[in-house]
């Protein structure tokens, strides 16, 4: 009997993980467009100071292209940046309005380091409505630990920026943009965490502790033990740097990621787009999307072949998506 129930659970869940991910593979939910591969920060967490590709603004007949081929989808969400800082890009301004016009129902997201935010785009972006979220990323809640950690920032002038943003919003009582701030919680920034939130709690409408990663295993290890929380990071910790994805990863069904100058990546982790899976120039989303390229990647990792996959195979992203339905669904 406990055999019979067993199966039917095992069944149950395979059908219902085949049905999700047939329905995730008609086309993506969520974009991230590069509108610049380029950064003013030389972020010690990041792999984009030292990344071999080209350092470029998208062009506006890429931009076009992409956005030609989501019309009429069912598209959820874009990103509004990938491995560079939109607000590098002079024509940040110009790129959005081209969006929020040809697809008004599609939600935008930008995030940024505020450096070079500036007063004149803060209230271009409110005024004009553009955007429905935008996160502001500060590891840290002193200058000290700021300026150490997000090199060539001034901590002074990116908080000021922020703080402009908010209280402009503020002063046109407008519900979005939706305002986050960020903090990666890891060595650097743990003694931090909690005045960070309680400073930037009441001044933003959410404020996010982002867990760690090591960007497919290239980028030193940052965690650390959180004892002085009575939390067992340490084990955990261990146990994570020992164990590998037992279940198929998320991110080839959830997101689609296009660099700078279109080429497509398997995943936003694999920032030097070593598992190119397409190019926006010769082919559509769609086809991209559902070509053979991308689907041979999902089936290694169905099949558990990470291995086989080199910007896959020492990343730590089972880290933060085991507890998730997907993970779940997978385990027998």
């Amino acid at each position: 009997m406990i055999d019979i129930k067993s199966n039917i659970t095992k069944f149950v869940k395979e059908k219902i993980f085949y049905g999700i991910r047939k329905y995730k593979e008609i086309f993506p939910k969520i974009i991230s467009i590069e509108f610049t591969s380029a950064c003013n920060a030389k972020c010690i967490m990041c792999p984009q100071p030292d990344m071999d590709r080209k350092k470029e603004n998208m062009s506006l007949e890429v931009l076009n292209k992409i956005i030609s081929d989501c019309k009429n989808k069912p598209l959820k969400k874009i990103n509004l940046f990938w491995m560079g800082d939109s607000t590098v890009d002079k024509k940040m301004i110009e790129k959005i309005r081209i969006i929020r016009k040809e697809l008004p129902k599609v939600k935008l997201y930008l995030s940024t380091n505020a450096q070079l935010l500036g007063a004149e785009r803060s209230r271009i972006l409110l005024d004009e409505d553009l955007l429905d979220v935008i996160n502001f990323d500060i590891d840290g809640l002193t200058k000290s630990t700021f300026e150490g950690i997000r090199v060539r920032l001034d901590f002074d002038v990116v908080t000021t920026n922020v703080k402009y943003f908010l209280k402009y919003k503020k002063s046109l009582n407008k519900k979005y943009p939706q305002t986050r701030v960020t903090i990666i919680d890891m060595k650097p920034t743990k003694d931090e965490v909690e005045n960070f939130v309680e400073y930037w709690k009441d001044l933003a409408d959410k404020v996010d502790v982002n867990h760690y990663n090591t960007w497919g295993g290239t980028q030193d290890e940052l965690n650390y033990d959180d004892s002085h929380k009575k939390i067992k990071h340490q084990d955990k910790r261990k146990e994570s740097q020992n164990e590998k994805f037992d279940f198929a990863c998320t991110h080839p069904w959830e997101e689609m990621v296009i660099g700078a100058d279109g080429r497509v990546g398997l995943c936003c982790l694999d920032h030097e787009l070593n598992e190119q899976v397409g190019d926006i120039r010769e082919s559509t989303l769609q086809q991209i999307w559902q070509g053979d390229v991308i689907n041979a990647y999902r089936n290694k990792q169905l099949r558990l072949d990470y291995q086989l996959i080199g910007s896959c195979k020492d990343c730590n992203a089972h880290t933060y998506q085991r507890d998730k339905l997907w993970a779940k669904l997978q385990k027998s």
